[in-house]
């Protein structure tokens, strides 16, 4: 969904200083490892899921929004902690379950809100073997056990209503692909260039513009910049 950006972007300096995982003793290179980690978790349960790519691009846009109000510390979530009253502890493997469900919930509405949903029961299966993909065997029989399923399930919509006030029920998301095609096209107008190179230079920037989702330059930029810096850099 296109539209005016969550809030005012902000300088790296002014995020890594602003960031409430500081005051959980959450440094700027932990916090880059949680996020690579759920953008990660993002991409595999996305494609899992058969989602399109700018449905997982939205997914990962919503999870940066997010932890730039929340703490990647589970026990910041004040709210969350009280509506799952055995929430894990903030230890570094809790902490990155904690972060994998709340980036759950984030495709699980990013799928609504690009009108490519899917399933509550499906989105729980599929996050849960993708969270225990080294142990694939035993959580293929624990998912499908009711308990199990019950407690996924109530975690995910428990974070999906953290996760809308976080948003403040603002889904706007303007992504860099579009603005790419048109300033190629641009570009190109008046150059001779072979169709070839022109695909090929479009296809590194849109690759560019994937591999910017793992930072936060969706809080730092508009789209219309980041597609022109990923062409630029093409």
């Amino acid at each position: 969904m296109e539209g005016m950006s969550f809030e005012a972007f902000a300088s790296m300096d002014d995020l890594e200083a602003r960031s409430p995982s500081r005051s959980h003793g959450i440094d700027a290179r932990l916090e880059a490892t949680f996020r690579w980690s759920y953008c990660d978790f993002l991409r595999d349960a996305g494609i899992e899921l058969r989602m399109p790519q700018l449905t997982i691009a939205t997914a990962t846009v919503f999870c940066h929004r997010f932890y730039s109000r929340h703490s990647h510390a589970p026990a910041e979530n004040s709210i969350f902690v009280s509506l799952i009253p055995f929430w894990p502890r903030c230890e570094f493997n809790d902490t990155c379950k904690s972060v994998q469900t709340i980036a759950t919930a984030c495709l699980f509405l990013a799928g609504k809100v690009e009108e490519t949903p899917k399933s509550l029961r499906e989105v729980v299966r599929v996050s849960y073997l993708v969270q225990h993909k080294n142990e694939y065997d035993f959580a293929v029989k624990r998912i499908h056990q009711q308990d199990c399923f019950e407690d996924q399930k109530q975690r995910l919509l428990n974070a999906e209503r953290l996760l809308l006030h976080a948003l403040r029920f603002d889904f706007n998301v303007d992504h860099p692909y579009k603005h790419i095609l048109s300033l190629a096209k641009r570009a190109f107008e008046d150059v001779h260039v072979t169709q070839n190179f022109s695909r090929n230079l479009t296809q590194v920037a849109w690759n560019f513009a994937n591999d910017s989702l793992r930072t936060t330059l969706c809080l730092q930029f508009n789209a219309r910049s980041i597609a022109a810096a990923v062409l630029y850099l093409g």
